[in-house]
């Protein structure tokens, strides 16, 4: 479609612009690691050890690292371009990054010791890393996020996914960067990861301006939509969903609401419908039915795009405010990479 002077315009040309919006991506920098530690599996706990440790008296020579499970001390940036640099463009299945919201929050290490509570002296990267404040502003923050998506672009595989965890401070600027770096019609979907309230009961914000924060939202795009790898994570039923079914003579329906009278065709499994399951189990209460499609370990139907922590068991409430669940990272792991793959996560949010 001709713009206004008669040129026509680009695809996907939206852009979001700022005052300090880099110009060029960063490229590969031949940037050596230094091994600091080396953590070798207990055969005992982890099984055969891998083939990175075999043989040999494990010494320097003898690793063979882009086998290895690797954290990386230091900026992020500069780690990205040494991994480019080493032969890993292309090779990333998933890339899940958390990084600072743009809160203005200080997220420095705080210990308690002997009643007394006080905060660790960071040391100079520390700093940049425990502290979500930009002397610039918003501004700094996507200076800061821009080059490292583009850098992340190229490590992701064909058929990868990245996720991308904010909340709603900054959420619909990066959205556009990203519509930006790996193109509109690479963007899969938004999960909304419904983590609890937090900052006191529904009693007190209700006498208060302060509107409670109860979400937080994952961005996932593809490098490639129609090459992507993705396995739809499955859970269970919700209770509201199957409570209000009866049993007659031809099979199980909904009792009321807009499904009132319609046939409950479930699939409760790979080629195994309810409809199957119930004839081939007559005996079955309704009780019974319910509890099994409603278990934390029923894996029947599509999660959705709403995820909360009744789709994790180990649901405790995280010690750090920027804490994400283990369960959370299973659920998103799995799928995009069927529980193997090369996974990668360049924010501290991640550890």
């Amino acid at each position: 479609m001709p713009n206004g002077n008669g040129k026509s315009r680009k695809k996907d040309s939206a852009r979001l612009v700022w005052d300090t919006k880099p110009r060029r991506a960063p490229n590969p920098k031949d940037i050596e690691f230094q091994t600091a530690e080396v953590v070798i599996p207990n055969p005992k706990t982890a099984g055969e050890l891998p083939l990175s440790f075999r043989d040999g008296q494990l010494g320097e020579t003898d690793l063979d690292k882009q086998k290895m499970n690797r954290l990386i001390w230091g900026d992020n940036l500069l780690a990205m371009q040494a991994l480019l640099n080493q032969g890993y463009e292309g090779k990333i299945n998933l890339i899940y990054i958390d990084p600072p919201f743009d809160s203005k929050a200080d997220y420095s290490h705080r210990m308690t010791i002997e009643g007394s509570e006080f905060t660790k002296e960071p040391s100079v990267i520390e700093r940049l890393a425990y502290k979500d404040t930009w002397t610039g502003g918003t501004d700094s923050y996507l200076d800061m996020l821009y080059p490292r998506l583009q850098l992340m672009k190229r490590l992701l595989a064909e058929d990868g996914n990245i996720v991308v965890h904010l909340d709603h401070h900054v959420v619909h600027y990066v959205k556009i960067i990203l519509d930006e770096v790996f193109s509109k019609s690479n963007f899969i979907n938004e999960i909304i990861w419904w983590k609890g309230r937090e900052g006191g009961s529904s009693r007190l914000h209700s006498r208060s301006s302060i509107m409670p924060t109860e979400y937080q939202c994952l961005l996932i795009f593809a490098k490639d939509k129609e090459k992507r790898f993705w396995s739809p994570p499955l859970g269970p039923y919700k209770q509201s969903t199957i409570s209000n079914i009866e049993k007659d003579d031809k099979g199980w329906f909904y009792t009321r609401g807009r499904m009132g009278r319609k046939p409950a065709e479930w699939e409760l499994e790979e080629g195994v419908s309810l409809k199957t399951y119930v004839s081939d189990n007559p005996r079955e209460s309704k009780e019974s039915l319910i509890e099994r499609l409603t278990s934390i370990d029923a894996k029947f139907v599509n999660i959705g795009d709403v995820w909360d922590r009744s789709l994790i068991k180990d649901s405790r409430v995280c010690k750090y405010p920027t804490e994400k669940p283990e369960g959370l990272l299973e659920i998103i792991i799995k799928a995009a990479t069927g529980g193997g793959g090369l996974c990668g996560g360049f924010f501290l949010g991640i550890g």
